[in-house]
């Protein structure tokens, strides 16, 4: 996920002033109705990684190539086997960097390998930003972990500050993230991993059963269709801001629709600018002129891009109803 975002730091925190008001209003007011429902939670996935790397580093031992250094404790996988996931983790991941081009001298990277952490515990995968990948156990064990997706975000990422959570000035972090477009740092880590996968043949989790990019375009039409909450999803995919359910216990409301209509997007921005352009628009995004970017590869504005992509799609009449972006 990167879905790294951390503005407005989460809390697993209920609002116990909260749900005490409400337990008083049923006891002192009978028969007035239920209480009001809590607020949704805020999701914090990186809480623990500080725990994961002792527990990992303590009780396990590394894999080291020349992109990758898997983590992974000794006693949780076959070693044979994690020798091998390694082996070939580490040749998807030289074959997705030569996908993107470069090296650029913009990568927070650099040329250090991405560090993959194997955890136990029930948490969402996700990169750091600071070269590491947290991913579940159980996820690696069930076969649908985005490691690809992850790697991606890591090599995606231009320096610190860059995501809206970086900013050490919360004012000015909001301001980045009203102008983030999450839905192409979403969307590319995905298109980059199912390519990569298509190609190499590594086994790249698909976490929202969407079916790789051939399947992307019906899957995110058939989803935003179906959905209560297209209206706001479709506020985000091609435009502008966070999508605030995705990081409460909303999540898994709008997650499926948002993730596969983000790669669905970043499919046709990157089939009409190429895939190298597309890379390139990361540090745009961290200076602001991402949008002039895209128009001038595109040859046209965001807003007329993004309903072209509606319509081949097939929701044509999606363009219109979501109005201007």
């Amino acid at each position: 996920m990167s879905t790294r975002e951390r503005s407005n730091p989460p809390s697993f925190r209920w609002e116990v002033r909260t749900l005490f008001a409400a337990a008083l209003v049923l006891v002192t007011h009978p028969g007035q109705g239920s209480a009001p429902a809590s607020p949704p939670a805020r999701l914090d996935w990186w809480s623990d990684d500080s725990a994961g790397v002792a527990f990992v580093t303590a009780h396990g031992r590394a894999h080291t190539g020349e992109n990758v250094i898997v983590w992974a404790p000794t006693d949780s996988l076959d070693a044979q086997w994690l020798a091998a996931f390694s082996d070939s983790l580490d040749s998807s991941v030289g074959w997705l960097k030569a996908f993107m081009g470069g090296p650029y001298e913009w990568q927070r990277i650099a040329n250090r390998p991405v560090l993959f952490y194997l955890s136990p515990g029930q948490f969402i995968s996700h990169a750091s930003g600071r070269d590491a990948v947290f991913i579940s156990l159980n996820r690696i064990r069930k076969g649908d972990a985005p490691t690809l997706h992850e790697a991606s975000h890591e090599l995606l990422s231009p320096p610190v500050p860059f995501a809206p959570y970086e900013y050490a000035d919360s004012a000015a972090g909001e301001l980045v993230a009203a102008h983030f477009p999450f839905w192409l740092v979403e969307g590319l880590p995905d298109y980059l991993a199912q390519a990569t996968a298509a190609a190499t043949g590594f086994h790249e989790g698909d976490v929202f059963d969407i079916g790789g990019l051939a399947k992307v375009d019906s899957v995110c039409a058939a989803r935003l269709t179906a959905s209560s909450r297209r209206a706001e999803i479709l506020e985000r995919v091609g435009g502008q801001g966070r999508l605030e359910a995705l990081f409460t216990s909303e999540r898994g409301e709008v997650a499926p629709t948002f993730y596969a209509c983000s790669q669905s997007i970043t499919r046709y921005l990157v089939n009409r600018i190429g895939i190298r352009a597309t890379v390139r628009l990361f540090p745009a995004i961290q200076s602001g002129t991402w949008t002039t970017e895209v128009e001038a590869a595109a040859g046209e504005p965001v807003a007329t891009l993004r309903e072209n992509w509606l319509v081949e799609i097939g929701l044509a009449g999606f363009a219109k109803a979501s109005g201007p972006q």
